[in-house]
């Protein structure tokens, strides 16, 4: 201790913060991580950042996926998603293997994808309520020998016309799923999808009106089934023969009364469209969904 003092003398250290710069980052792990965000995500902000995140947006091995669900139903309105969508097909330059569309999908846009020539191996077709047709789907799968996933959930116009051509254009199929659609017709969705879909690995019927001469027909035509989801399928009963079947044959069975926050699935039993009609005709592109010219940069 200092002569004279009272006190003893301290040192405070001094810590400095790391500031991690994200544009040293390489650009294939950049690329890594803009690829887990969504294509409304990358389009409207993070392609806006700076230069480098602008030209890594370029890239079409950007595009190889399309993810254009989960968008919410704001943004569904203020932003002219088809333009949207068009723009990252055409960003794809052909190399496009997998495409998410939620709320804005018409029959139109599927064959703007068929026409940028892509091998397109997955596609998702959601809340697609009265925009997609059979007439659109029947011309579209039969230009998709590579597609393998399926995905149609709460598409009204799409019925069993629609499978069986799907079953017969896309040999390679081995997930469908087919969820809250028209329950009119669901005894001949069942038997078109047993008839023309018979390499089928993985089947999602949720809030179906099959019944267990449907159920059992898909057991028996789609033999390598091993996983199968009928939840809120009242009609079925799964009692003797049938509960045998789904037993022995299947790895993964999802029971009739699962929960409804079950992973895997985000609709509610009850679901209810009629809001959602009310405002698809009332859409209101008021929001530039670029900030900068897009031909302006591409130039």
């Amino acid at each position: 201790m200092a002569r004279g003092t009272t006190k003893p003398l301290f040192r405070r250290r001094k810590y400095e913060t790391v500031v991690r710069n994200w544009l040293d980052l390489p650009n294939d792990l950049t690329l890594m991580i803009f690829s887990r965000l969504t294509t409304f995500d990358i389009l409207t902000s993070v392609q806006q950042v700076c230069r480098q995140w602008w030209s890594i947006c370029m890239d079409p091995l950007m595009w190889r996926t399309i993810n254009m669900c989960d968008i919410g139903m704001y943004n569904s309105l203020d932003y002219n998603l088809w333009q949207m969508c068009r723009h990252a097909i055409d960003r794809s330059c052909g190399q496009l293997e997998d495409i998410s569309i939620e709320y804005f999908g018409a029959d139109y846009l599927l064959k703007y994808i068929i026409d940028s020539q892509c091998q397109l191996r997955r596609l998702r077709l959601v809340q697609c309520f009265y925009t997609i047709f059979n007439e659109g789907l029947c011309e579209i799968t039969q230009k998709l020998p590579l597609l393998e996933e399926l995905e149609i959930t709460l598409c009204k116009h799409v019925t069993s016309v629609a499978l069986e051509v799907i079953g017969r254009g896309c040999p390679l199929l081995k997930s469908l799923k087919f969820n809250h659609n028209n329950c009119c017709s669901s005894k001949e969705d069942a038997f078109a999808i047993a008839q023309n879909m018979p390499n089928l690995r993985h089947l999602q019927l949720v809030n179906s009106c099959l019944d267990n001469d449907g159920v059992s027909a898909i057991l028996d035509g789609c033999r390598f089934l091993e996983s199968l989801d009928l939840r809120w399928c009242d009609n079925v009963n799964l009692e003797g023969r049938l509960r045998k079947m789904c037993d022995e044959q299947l790895k993964d069975f999802i029971e009739l009364n699962t929960p409804e926050d079950f992973f895997g699935y985000k609709f509610g039993k009850l679901c209810n469209a009629n809001w959602y009609e009310d405002l698809t005709f009332d859409y209101r592109f008021h929001k530039e969904w670029f900030v900068h010219d897009i031909s302006e940069n591409e130039s």
